[in-house]
């Protein structure tokens, strides 16, 4: 029967219409094949294309948390650099505070002299160098600190060199108290100043801003 078979194909291929129609069904086959190859690339590439369309959504994710990220550090460092600020200020304005302190509890230590002894003396002595180390400590926390104002720095500067020319003389006459007194006057506004910067600041540190 095999043998019939090839017989007979061997005898139709002399048929030119036989050899067209063998010709047309080969070719059919090859689109076939083709066809199949071409779908399979496609659903291939199909794919590669979601894949590389997730990772490039997932590329999108990272950059947009690098950068939210980066916002946020940002906002951390200046919001650190801001407190540090105001906790310096805070510190300058509490020393100019005990400072001021000082130099009224002077005033009023001399306003009630009425002579000179020895007890008065090493009092007056005492708190005269109280003063003198308010300032000190003062004068080295302005120059040391970088987030006051230049207003503040005038101020504080032309306050310090005013105390620093106070002189215990217990000369007669209540001469220091007067001293001091004209000292006083030439500065009234200066706690003032002192209070409200020190608010300020206070309030900031307690806000955060």
């Amino acid at each position: 029967m095999i043998c019939s078979a090839l017989v007979w194909f061997r005898n139709s291929l002399r048929d030119p219409s036989w050899v067209v129609a063998y010709a047309l069904s080969l070719q059919l086959l090859i689109f076939g094949l083709q066809a199949w190859i071409f779908g399979k690339h496609a659903k291939t590439f199909e794919a590669h294309k979601d894949i590389a369309d997730r990772q490039a959504t997932t590329a999108d994710l990272i950059r947009t948390a690098l950068q939210n990220q980066e916002t946020i550090s940002k906002s951390q460092l200046n919001l650190q650099r801001q407190l540090e600020s105001q906790s310096e200020r805070r510190i300058v304005f509490d020393l100019m505070t005990t400072l001021l302190t000082s130099v009224d509890r002077l005033t009023e230590k001399l306003s009630r002299v009425t002579t000179i002894t020895k007890e008065v003396n090493d009092e007056l002595n005492e708190t005269f160098i109280k003063v003198r180390n308010d300032a000190t400590v003062s004068r080295m926390a302005i120059l040391s600190t970088q987030h006051l104002s230049q207003d503040e720095l005038n101020h504080f500067s032309a306050y310090l060199d005013d105390v620093n020319q106070l002189k215990q003389t217990n000369a007669p006459n209540h001469a220091d108290y007067f001293q001091l007194k004209a000292f006083q006057d030439r500065h009234k506004d200066f706690l003032k100043i002192v209070a409200e910067n020190r608010k300020t600041a206070i309030a900031a540190i307690t806000s955060g801003t």
